[in-house]
């Protein structure tokens, strides 16, 4: 982790022309003892573009209009006050917020309150260079490192690592992404013409990344690149958990109503996610009644019975359209396909199902190929429960997998579960066509030599699957033996080879490579498996190879 930069000596800026190529919106009141070091951060930064910076000070009157008057007098034509003559809000509110939104006027924007700074000379330069190149995202941002500035705790990144590189309209929906103000870059994509929704009270960073992410994706960089500086004086720091919930509660009901219910599944299904979280950890130290819990309760199945009844309406809709193709993906969704969804639907996934009676996004018979999505569209891919009913004959099966690794990208996520072949609910469901299993993907992995008299499945079908995971899941009583330690590893394989019901299901994880690597010459390391308590080391070798 890089450290922050200690402090800046602002460089020779020149003053921007009538557009800038960025505008840096710095939004503050009664920010005196922090607005010079936020303002050097951004005066520091080495760019090769015309830069501005629009303060907008919501009438401070601790000094901080002096310190601002000054700058702009020291960087004409760069650094713009813009100072209300009366106060709009208490603190930094969104009222200001959306005025200083108003303002700007450059093809990129950058959001910082008052009291943060900029932590490293490269940040506006490295997000403008890559939204330059890459037209399909709308924005960037980067961790950020959260200060304490009583010195109560030692500073820490202001949220955990995402996962992935690459962030939807959907995960910002849902909170499952989220990232702070300072680290934002923008395109401006408003043009002055700002949404009004941002000036309302419920309207905070979220929100602001929803409306862009509406035009497309969103690009994270793991440097802690901006400081958010937790004080006293801060509108968020102070705010309780509880609050916290409930603010964020609120702010989505109302964030869907702005969005014109376009987004409305995923929206339930991130309120119903936080009205349950109220439910489950609220105490009544932090001011939670049995009246308020009883509250969320009730708001939480309603929206629960909401998203239901939207979308059996939507998959009716589509049977009388006779839509058997998927509808127009917008920029800014999520390339990713639940592909048999049934009735475990992802909203942050386009759900794939041959049942209208499901509700699936996109009604399709899987068996039938191609497939109706372009080359190269998806980054994660889940067959849960959906394999080992595809694919009758090996022809049909190797024509399933060719169309899996076309719509997949170089470096995409197949999660499968399937039955564990030795139970009773796979032999005795007569739609299941073949069991599946880590090994019968092994002809599919261009890199494994194949064996004398076997065909090269993966070169004959122009695929390279990996398997770069693969669990066995336990059922009870087995599962609680083994985490006991009466039963060991070897106990479980020779169970698994003589008993029905030991185990549940598979699990596996494919990474997609294109083009498919040369074969190997040294042997394959083991697929890995998971840290967990409800697996065992390796998968049994069952009959699982594909037929040929």
């Amino acid at each position: 982790m890089q450290k922050p930069v200690a402090s800046f000596e602002p460089a020779t800026v020149a003053a921007a022309p009538r557009r800038p190529t960025m505008t840096v919106m710095v939004i503050t009141y009664n920010h005196a003892k922090y607005i010079g070091r936020c303002l050097d951060s951004i005066l520091a930064q080495k760019v090769d573009f015309p830069l501005a910076i629009h303060v907008a000070d919501d009438c401070s009157t601790d000094g901080a209009q002096d310190i601002i008057r000054d700058y702009a007098a020291r960087y004409p034509g760069v650094v713009k006050p813009f100072i209300n003559k009366k106060n709009i809000g208490r603190k930094v509110t969104q009222k200001n917020f959306y005025r200083g939104f108003s303002t700007l006027d450059g093809d990129y924007c950058a959001v910082i309150e008052g009291d943060d700074f900029m932590a490293s000379r490269h940040r506006l330069r490295t997000h403008v260079e890559f939204l330059e190149a890459n037209p399909d995202y709308v924005g960037c941002a980067n961790h950020t490192l959260k200060v304490y500035e009583d010195g109560s705790k030692d500073p820490h990144l202001f949220l955990p690592s995402p996962e992935k590189p690459d962030h939807w309209l959907q995960e910002f929906i849902l909170l499952e992404s989220f990232f702070h103000a300072s680290s934002l870059t923008f395109r401006n994509v408003f043009r002055g013409r700002v949404p009004r929704y941002l000036r309302s009270p419920l309207s905070c960073d979220i929100f602001m990344t929803i409306a862009h992410a509406e035009h497309g994706k969103i690009r994270f960089f793991p440097e802690p690149w901006s400081i958010y500086r937790a004080h006293i004086g801060g509108l968020f720091s102070s705010m309780s958990a509880l609050k916290g919930w409930m603010w964020n509660i609120d702010g989505l009901r109302a964030c869907n109503r702005w969005l014109g219910f376009r987004h409305f599944p995923v929206f339930a299904e991130a309120i119903r996610r936080y009205c349950e979280y109220v439910v489950k950890h609220a105490t009544a130290e932090q001011g939670a009644t049995p009246e308020l819990i009883r509250k969320y309760q009730r708001l939480g199945r309603r929206y629960a019975w909401l998203s239901r009844q939207y979308l059996r309406g939507q998959a009716l809709l589509a049977v009388a359209r006779g839509r058997l193709s998927p509808p127009r993906v917008h920029v800014g969704e999520p390339q990713s396909l639940n592909l048999g969804s049934g009735s475990g639907r992802r909203p942050d996934f386009i759900n794939v199902d041959i049942r209208p009676d499901v509700a699936p996004d996109v009604l399709w018979d899987l068996n039938r190929t191609p497939w109706p999505w372009p080359t190269d569209f998806a980054e994660r891919v889940r067959l849960l429960k959906t394999l080992e009913y595809l694919g009758p004959t090996p022809e049909r099966l190797q024509a399933i997998l060719r169309e899996l690794y076309r719509v997949c990208r170089d470096g995409a996520t197949v999660a499968i579960k399937s039955t564990h072949p030795r139970t009773r609910q796979f032999l005795d469901d007569p739609k299941i066509v073949r069991t599946i299993t880590p090994e019968l993907f092994q002809p599919f992995d261009a890199t494994l030599p194949h064996g004398a008299g076997e065909a090269p499945l993966a070169e004959a079908n122009g695929v390279d699957f990996e398997v770069v995971q693969a669990q066995v899941i336990l059922a009870e009583p087995y599962l609680s033996q083994l985490r006991r330690g009466e039963l060991s590893s070897e106990g479980v394989q020779e169970l698994l080879q003589t008993r029905l019901d030991v185990a549940l299901e598979h699990r596996i994880e494919l990474r997609v490579h294109k083009p498919p690597r040369p074969l190997r010459t040294t042997p394959p390391e083991k697929p890995a498996g998971r840290d967990g308590e409800d697996e065992i080391p390796a998968a049994p070798r069952d009959s699982g190879h594909l037929e040929r």
